[in-house]
């Protein structure tokens, strides 16, 4: 049975061929005229026509762009434009892809007619419980902004409503891959992407800290700027475990040495982040799941990571040392002590705005004002505080919703799903997944980002997809 749909009309064939023929001669005489007389003229030029293939090919090919914009939640490939101001690929596929899942979608009901049943529709109900949750705070956290501009200004809400569009862009997400992602075919291609990008973010984090003199591993990865062309360990961190949890998945389903060698990959990688948020992450995800784990598996793991000791950087055990004694002086113990001080002040703005909040990441703009030593204090770098102190008690209690409709998914699924297939094992690592990521931003706001709502919305939607999928192959005919 085929799962895919026709391709977007966009003309009769020869026009196509004409065009994309055109394309390319344009492209290889500006790229020439670029590296014999390079100007900004022709670089623009460049970039319009990059532009104008990327939405012909993603309106064309929306599901394999959509592939692509999930490698991208694994290593990020950006260009930086301005000192501050980057564009990805994501950038550049999600409106092509979000319109052609807007145009496809209107065949959703009569998808759903064919999904009849009470598990179909419990199911249903609980994912339309959390899309309507996130629906309701990411509006509370839009008509923020209205508050944080009036007080710091119309240029502090545009900063900070850049920052929501990422969180946005990483929500959306879950609409497409929940409509592409049909079928047991698309669904593989998808895990399969997910893995090919786990290993190039290894990959690439290898060459980097041993060729470019990188000192921290990282999944953002910059093509013009050679200076730093990784960053974002944290997010790095944190994002080894969902790979490494792709690759669980799959070896509950299908066991093979390669989705082990995937684990042990992504904790070398966590070794070379140095990231404390990361490992944190990891330790949750172990509590949680170590009644799991049969005593020889056990053992083999342990011995595994023993023998991953010596190539560890010295580094992060200096790293981690410094930040459980405390170190007077060390960066380690000085963040620690920042950190608390941003705390208090963070409870000193709630207790003036306990209702409304700040406004949406808006913290940072006000933090002057309520210390003695008027200094501006960056985010909160606690994630649930900052949702605290920018929305204030109202949106709190609609992050609360959010989080509980997020686990009660999970549980649904695992409980109509059979045992022996995708959804099912995908709901057993659910929770403790979800666990982690929540436990690891008590000291970070990677939450706030694109690319970690990116890993949580794709996640969710496989999760539904093939929850509906295993409900239905073992429906009786």
């Amino acid at each position: 049975m085929s799962t895919g749909l026709a391709p977007v009309a966009v003309g009769p064939s020869w026009h196509r061929q004409t065009g994309v023929a055109l394309l390319i001669i344009c492209c290889s005489v500006l790229l020439g005229v670029a590296v014999g007389a390079p100007s900004p003229a022709v670089w623009i030029s460049i970039g319009v026509l990059t532009w104008a293939a990327t939405i012909y090919a993603s309106l064309k090919w929306p599901f394999w762009s959509l592939l692509v914009m999930m490698t991208q939640a694994i290593l990020l490939v950006v260009v930086r434009l301005l000192e501050l101001r980057s564009v990805n690929f994501i950038d550049l596929l999600m409106p092509p892809v979000l319109l052609a899942t807007l145009y496809a979608s209107t065949r959703l009901r009569e998808r759903e007619r064919l999904e009849p049943g009470v598990a179909h529709e419990r199911l249903r109900l609980e994912a339309r419980g959390l899309t309507h949750a996130v629906l309701w705070f990411s509006a509370a956290a839009l008509l923020s902004l209205v508050q944080l501009t009036r007080l710091a200004g119309v240029k502090a809400a545009l900063d900070s409503g850049l920052l929501l569009t990422r969180s946005y862009q990483g929500l959306l997400f879950y609409p497409m891959c929940a409509w592409w992602l049909r079928g047991g075919k698309r669904v593989e291609s998808a895990w399969n992407a997910l893995i090919i990008a786990g290993i190039a973010l290894a990959a690439v984090n290898v060459i980097g800290v041993t060729f470019w003199d990188v000192k921290r591993a990282g999944m953002t990865l910059f093509l013009n700027n050679t200076d730093a062309p990784l960053s974002t360990p944290n997010e790095a961190g944190i994002t080894t475990l969902f790979v490494a949890v792709v690759a669980m998945v799959r070896q509950s389903i299908r066991p093979n040495w390669k989705n082990v060698a995937l684990v042990v990959l992504m904790l070398l990688v966590l070794g070379l982040t140095q990231s404390r948020s990361g490992i944190l992450a990891w330790a949750t995800f172990g509590l949680f799941t170590l009644r799991w784990v049969r005593p020889v598996q056990l053992l083999a793991g342990t011995l595994g990571v023993a023998a991953m000791l010596p190539i560890i950087p010295e580094a992060l055990w200096i790293r981690l040392t410094r930040s459980i004694m405390l170190e007077p002086g060390s960066n380690e113990a000085i963040s620690m002590f920042v950190r608390l001080f941003t705390w208090r002040v963070a409870w000193d703005v709630f207790r003036d705005f306990p209702w409304t909040g700040v406004g949406y990441i808006g913290f940072r703009f006000v933090s002057h004002r309520y210390n003695q030593f008027n200094m501006l204090l960056g985010t909160v770098e606690n994630y649930y505080f900052e949702m605290l102190v920018s929305l204030g008690i109202f949106g709190f209690g609609l992050l609360v919703w959010v989080i509980v409709k997020l686990f009660r998914l999970g549980h649904e699924v695992r409980r109509i799903a059979p045992k022996d297939t995708l959804a099912h094992q995908m709901a057993r690592f659910h929770t403790p997944l979800m666990l982690a990521l929540l436990v690891a931003n008590m000291t970070g706001d990677n939450l706030t980002g694109l690319t970690s709502l990116a890993q949580v919305s794709l996640w969710t939607a496989i999760l539904v997809r093939s929850g509906h999928a295993a409900v239905s192959e073992r429906a009786p005919s």
